[in-house]
């Protein structure tokens, strides 16, 4: 009689139901052991709820059988995280012994480099204590960590004379306050001996699923479309907002490769980024566009931005990432990520543009 029975299927450690003649008892003892291996790599994301957060939680959990996670959460908590203190530190060391991950993944930041300047005891604990003891009880327990990290830690050739793309191994030279404090979690990180660490490097994220335009560095420009006033808008800076669903995709991916690498291996830092270019005024153009508002008040401003200094270039080079992985990631389009990004908020500038007068 036939009946279902589970089979390893050649596809990166699945199993699935098939039909066997012998039965539910033909799975040979030396199967089971297979079967056990397969179980869900149990995977703890720690600031689940921000905007790459969320999405590094949807990417696991399209691999059910693979992967098995836990989001955290705080201030933003949703029904379905744990809330989670990440300066409590016994609150931390407590989840992590309950849950007993294979894998951390670390999303918590400061990524705002003025916020950081205002409050630089708050962005040091989170921007490198909380990664720097993630990597700790990594590595007391054989875990891999993985730490996302940002372009910011490069100055465009300010200081260093070393000019973009960059490469994992370029010299580091932050220009900003936040900028130190991400560099300084990296090096904190490659010294814990064992926390089998890699390091994700990325530049400006936007979503699209974002909570508010606030949320995202490169979405947050298009609030200048809700008024009519003149407006000088960034042109000097070059950035590559990537969508952090490519993000997350590439990181579940370095995550396998990184769980199937030996023990001892050495710290590793790689890079993933979208290599479309383009600056905040070119940006706003777009999302005009995209929205199909008037942006005629917007002016391009060719000199570099007030606060915190930023880096005119950081370009990130991805050829290590892909070499590790095998291929080349198809990044999503600009174009088609913003309409994404934009469309929640598509009403609002829509209702704003109506309500303007209409000159004579």
């Amino acid at each position: 009689r036939l009946s279902a029975c589970p089979t390893l299927s050649p596809c990166a450690g699945r199993y699935t139901h098939t039909l066997s003649p012998y039965g539910r008892g033909a799975l040979r003892s030396s199967v089971w052991p297979l079967l056990r291996m397969a179980a869900p790599r149990r995977v703890l994301v720690v600031g689940a709820s921000g905007m790459l957060g969320r999405s590094v939680m949807r990417e696991f959990g399209r691999f059910p059988v693979e992967f098995l996670a836990l989001g955290t959460g705080n201030s933003r908590a949703a029904e379905q995280l744990r809330r989670l203190d990440v300066l409590d530190e016994g609150a931390v060391e407590s989840l992590v012994s309950e849950f007993g991950p294979e894998v951390i993944v670390n999303c918590v930041a400061e990524r705002d480099p003025d916020a950081a300047s205002r409050d630089p005891a708050r962005a040091r604990q989170l921007n490198k204590r909380v990664p720097e003891l993630l990597a700790e009880l990594c590595a007391a327990s054989g875990m891999v960590f993985v730490h996302l990290s940002t372009d910011y830690v490069f100055d465009g050739g300010v200081h260093s004379r070393k000019l973009p793309p960059y490469d994992v191994d370029a010299p580091t030279h932050p220009l900003n306050f936040y900028g130190e404090t991400k560099r300084d979690a990296e090096r904190a990180v490659i010294a814990v001996q064992g926390a089998r660490a890699l390091i994700l490097r990325v530049p400006v994220l936007y979503a699209a699923d974002s909570l508010s335009l606030e949320e995202s560095a490169s979405l947050v420009v298009a609030k200048v479309l809700l008024s009519q006033e003149p407006v000088l808008v960034d042109h000097w800076g070059s950035r590559f907002p990537t969508l952090v669903d490519d993000v997350a995709v590439v990181l579940r991916e370095l995550v396998a490769w990184r769980l199937h690498a030996t023990h001892d291996a050495p710290a590793a830092i790689l890079h993933c980024s979208s290599p479309v270019r383009t600056t905040k005024y070119e940006l706003l153009q777009l999302m005009a566009a995209t929205l199909e508002v008037e942006a005629s008040h917007v002016r391009a401003d060719d000199q570099p931005p007030r606060g915190e200094p930023r880096p005119k270039d950081t370009q990130l080079n991805c050829t290590r990432t892909w070499l590790a992985l095998g291929h080349k990631h198809a990044f999503t389009p600009l174009e088609e990520g913003m309409a994404r990004a934009l469309q929640r908020f598509r009403a609002q500038f829509q209702e704003v543009a109506a309500a303007k007068p209409h000159p004579s």
